[in-house]
């Protein structure tokens, strides 16, 4: 039994392309287009962040009664993580009680003047300035402000 030859077309000029071809090369081009397209706009979206407005509210903490010096206070911010203001030679400063090292909660020393997380052996100074330790950067801090013998600290509305 012999094979059955299928005739194939023959194009003299070769620039003939079959249906087929064309259809497959039409997908192929439009599937390029919308996968780099694709591409693109998330690579823009990832280089150039959408700015998002971040409210801030002042919310009241305490009264300067409450709080003599060395006195330290704990809070809860607007995105609920842990807080502490700290009246240090009657300046007052608040700042985040998470560590930026790996988010263990520090503790304010007030005899050492000096805030320490116990996870790493992290130390920080009454300003939050990271001292010693992994810790790569100082605390998160807050804006305090004083109306009335309010002392008011502003955090982000959630």
């Amino acid at each position: 039994m012999q094979a059955k030859d299928i005739p194939m077309e023959e194009n003299s000029s070769g620039n003939e392309v079959s249906r087929r071809d064309f259809l497959s090369n039409a997908a192929m081009t439009v599937g390029l287009v919308i996968s780099l397209g694709t591409a693109a706009i998330y690579g823009l979206k990832y280089l150039v962040p959408a700015k998002k407005k971040v409210k801030y509210v002042d919310v009241l903490v305490g009264n300067l009664s409450e709080l003599p010096d060395g006195a330290s206070l704990e809070f809860v911010d607007g995105l609920g993580k842990k807080a502490i203001l700290i009246n240090n030679k009657g300046k007052l400063s608040a700042f985040s009680k998470i560590c930026t090292h790996l988010g263990c909660e520090v503790e304010w020393q007030a005899e050492k003047k000096q805030f320490f997380c116990p996870c790493h052996k992290g130390y920080f100074d009454a300003s939050g300035k990271n001292i010693a330790g992994p810790p790569p950067r100082p605390l998160d801090k807050y804006k305090v402000t004083v109306k009335d013998d309010n002392i008011y600290v502003s955090v982000r509305e959630v």
